[in-house]
């Protein structure tokens, strides 16, 4: 579950930073939902102060080897669907992130991998997608 600690409105686009009230991670996630088509609900919804389960996408690349700007990732879950696309679930650290399986193209599926992210997407609340 995460608190919503400060909501930065954009024209169309949102920042929301949230506190993972498990692990104690703050985390400054994107929310562009307005700009989804017609036909799926965003996340206008959500308040400061308001608690919520929240998915948070990370967007990036792979890495063959660490980097200084890669992490490691622990692959939990290597087949998760939400709405219709296919991730990864995984760790950094204690924190639960997913990523793009479509991202692990032409690298060699292993438990334990590096990751690049330029940015974090809010990409699920409660049971909006």
């Amino acid at each position: 579950m995460y608190r919503v600690i400060k909501i930065h409105k954009g024209e169309m686009t949102s920042f929301i930073d949230l506190l993972n009230l498990d692990t104690g991670t703050q985390d400054k996630v994107f929310d562009d939902s307005s700009m989804v088509d017609i036909g799926y609900d965003d996340f206008e919804f959500m308040r400061e102060g308001g608690v919520y389960d929240c998915k948070i996408e990370l967007f990036g690349d792979f890495d063959r080897i660490k980097t200084e700007k890669s992490v490691e990732v622990t692959i939990i879950d290597p087949d998760v669907v939400i709405g219709k696309t296919e991730y990864f679930k995984v760790l950094i650290g204690s924190d639960i992130y997913y990523i793009l399986k479509a991202d692990a193209k032409g690298f060699e599926l292993k438990r334990k991998m590096y990751y690049h992210f330029t940015r974090k997407d809010l990409m699920q609340v409660d049971d909006i997608i």
